[in-house]
């Protein structure tokens, strides 16, 4: 019998993994250690900053071997001291990028004296160009040559001045051909498929299921919004520029229809529902469309988004940014929902027009969106249509696909 590789995921020290307090790559990371209890292809070792939620959910998955990273009291006190300087002081905006400054720096210099400790067949670095800096301490770079993996989300907002060890990775694996090109360009290297490998996301199906949303549970959020018998355009996202809510509000007003209520669901941060100066521009243009036209729930605890999906009768997520999948088209998907989105990033590797409105972002992208919304709200065999699609389109998408999708990438020579 062949032994199982050894393997260590790297993430990224922000939140830890299994996922309790949110992150969207953190519960990608965890969906793979609930695959691994059942396929068990993989000896899992996964190195995350310490949580106390953390470690008791840890106990969910007795096959993985978790490395759970306490920063040490000097670095903390550092961070505070570095925080106070950057808001009190200083009156940093961006004053919370200061907060785990030394903290992080900490995390990656403990990540890297266990991995030089141990021997793994490969090591994965999740989505955090920074990260990749464990290979620098400790040898790790010569030592895990043509042995380590980077795993791109999105685009990077920081390269760390760690272009390098991303191009000298056996395979930068992507969530998108979109977001692999332009990575490539980014750090000087061609795309091949030799250097690059897509592995697409996916969402839990045991959670997004149409068929476990019950239509009492439908009428239970409707009730408690005060919706009545009216149609809902919904939007399910983080509320911040770029996810193309500012549009569809503006489309919406446009549209001056009675029968129908936009619900907009998400805040600009998990679980926190603290405005930001985008959410106040929402707000103003709330007293131009009608305080009863617009409802904002905020933040939903995760495991009752189904329902929120469910009471839609059309999901409008009009991306204005370059998202290189997004998750809640995944999930409007997966939920069987019919879906207005846009042509931006690697939406297009997720969506067609077998299950969406696929809008191009241009100057008409407002008259386009509102446009699209008629039309399907006065058309339910339409509707219909693309609900089947997105049937159809999710069918093989699936944790157990998904999970064995990165088993070959990891399995090629």
């Amino acid at each position: 019998m062949t032994a199982r590789r050894r393997v260590a995921f790297i993430t990224n020290g922000a939140f830890p993994v299994p996922a309790v307090r949110g992150g969207a790559v953190e519960a990608l990371t965890e969906m793979i250690l609930k695959e691994n209890e059942i396929f068990g292809e993989m000896d899992l070792t996964l190195f995350s900053i310490y949580d106390p939620l953390a470690l008791k959910a840890g106990v969910r998955y007795p096959s993985v071997r978790f490395e759970f990273i306490k920063p040490r009291k000097r670095w903390l006190t550092l961070d505070k001291a570095f925080h106070y300087v950057a808001y009190d002081i200083l009156n940093y905006v961006n004053h919370l990028s200061f907060k785990t400054t030394f903290q992080r720096i900490d995390y990656l210099y403990q990540c890297a004296v266990k991995l030089n400790e141990n021997d793994y067949d490969a090591v994965i670095f999740e989505n955090q160009m920074a990260s990749l800096w464990v290979l620098k301490y400790k040898n790790n770079a010569e030592k895990y040559a043509g042995k380590y993996y980077f795993h791109l989300h999105n685009h990077p907002e920081k390269y760390a001045k760690a272009e390098q060890l991303a191009a000298d990775a056996k395979k930068v694996i992507c969530v998108s051909r979109f977001i692999g090109n332009a990575f490539a360009k980014n750090i000087g290297v061609e795309y091949t498929d030799e250097k690059f490998a897509v592995l697409k996301n996916v969402v839990d199906e045991t959670l997004f299921d149409p068929a476990n949303v019950t239509e009492a549970d439908v009428q239970e959020v409707r009730e408690k919004l005060n919706i009545g018998d009216r149609k809902v355009v919904l939007f399910l996202g983080r509320l911040m520029e770029g996810k193309g809510v500012r549009e569809l509000m503006q489309a919406f007003r446009k549209m001056n229809r009675e029968d129908c209520v936009l619900v907009i669901v998400g805040s600009l941060n998990f679980g926190d529902n603290a405005r930001s100066p985008y959410e106040d521009e929402l707000y103003e243009l709330v007293k131009e469309i009608g305080e009863d036209r617009v409802i904002f729930t905020g933040y939903v605890d995760h495991d009752r988004v189904p329902v929120y999906y469910c009471m839609g009768d059309v999901v409008c997520m009009p991306s204005t940014c370059e998202d290189a999948a997004p998750l809640a088209v995944i999930e409007c998907l997966r939920m069987q929902r019919p879906l207005i989105t846009t042509t931006m990033g690697g939406i297009p590797e997720y969506a067609d027009e077998t299950c969406a409105v696929m809008l191009e972002n241009d100057e008409h992208l407002t008259d386009s969106i509102c446009s699209a919304l008629n039309d399907l709200l006065d058309d339910p065999e339409k509707r219909a249509q693309l609900q089947e699609g997105a049937r159809v389109i999710s069918e093989d998408r699936t944790l157990s696909s998904f999970y064995h999708n990165l088993i070959d990438i990891l399995n090629e020579e």
